[in-house]
């Protein structure tokens, strides 16, 4: 939904950016790489009680391998490769945020398999998205795309909010996935 609304300012935000993975030579798989990497680290600091480093690294960890589409595109260098290495480096990221959330946020069993439900979601969401596309269907819908996965998780870190809130946003993973599969289902 974000990028609906926002893909053109984000855009325009990435070129300095993309100019200086130009400038560097760096390859958009070597940017998705270097994004799951400082996602990795990110988490690890933030287990390590060094919370707001950790956080800081995971938001520029996403950032980074959000890059690497446009820089891609850019340089005329998208592929099949490219779009797969990214897809499977995202739930990879998606993990690890998930874990620390996981690990640092739960109280209970129930707590903790909302946490596992939102990365199951997290999983299903862009696998529909993937599986429509492969009968040349577009199927964006749905409130709880990556990006909106990914700004709910780090905000939900840095303030601490009450939990009520991730028992909330894995409704919305799920009604998403509810709106995915209704979409892929019924045009085919």
């Amino acid at each position: 939904m974000l990028e609906k609304y926002f893909k053109n300012a984000s855009e325009k935000f990435a070129k300095p950016f993309i100019k200086i993975c130009i400038a560097l030579k760096i390859q958009p798989n070597m940017l998705s790489v270097i994004g799951i990497l400082v996602v990795i680290v990110g988490s690890i600091y933030f287990l390590s009680e060094n919370k707001n480093v950790g956080i800081v690294l995971i938001f520029l960890g996403s950032a980074v391998d959000g890059l690497d589409g446009p820089l891609a595109r850019k340089l005329n260098k998208t592929s099949n490769k490219g779009a797969v290495l990214d897809s499977t480096i995202d739930r990879i990221g998606e993990l690890f945020i998930w874990a620390v959330i996981g690990i640092n946020f739960t109280d209970s069993n129930i707590e903790l398999f909302t946490v596992f439900s939102i990365l199951t979601s997290s999983g299903l969401i862009p696998y529909i998205r993937a599986k429509s596309e492969l009968h040349n269907i577009d199927n964006k819908v749905g409130l709880a795309a990556r990006p909106e996965r990914v700004l709910f998780a780090v905000f939900f870190m840095y303030f601490e909010f009450s939990f009520i809130y991730v028992y909330m946003f894995a409704v919305i993973t799920w009604i998403t996935v509810l709106q995915r599969f209704y979409r892929l289902y019924t045009k085919l």
